[in-house]
């Protein structure tokens, strides 16, 4: 695996480029200090997709249709503060 600076990155992306397409890994520092590993794309091509989570059915599944009226978050943080 090649070191490479972002020194070196800025004044010849070209051979680092190189070395990527290349399928050779390079590692990327900054004063001394590692930062980054620059790797080769999978060589199909394409990104791969994440998947989030469904977060609406969580909620639905964990809480059902409930809806809170509005102000019963602040009157129970003030009833639990004793400001009421």
């Amino acid at each position: 695996m090649k070191t490479a600076s972002l020194e070196d990155l800025k004044r010849d992306i070209s051979q680092i480029d190189a070395l990527v397409q290349g399928e050779e890994s390079v590692l990327l520092t900054s004063h001394g200090k590692f930062i980054a590993t620059l790797t080769p794309a999978p060589k199909s091509g394409t990104a791969s997709v994440v998947q989030w989570p469904d977060y609406a059915a969580r909620l639905e599944r964990n809480f059902g249709g409930v809806v809170l009226p509005a102000g019963t978050i602040q009157a129970l943080m003030d009833d639990e503060r004793g400001e009421r």
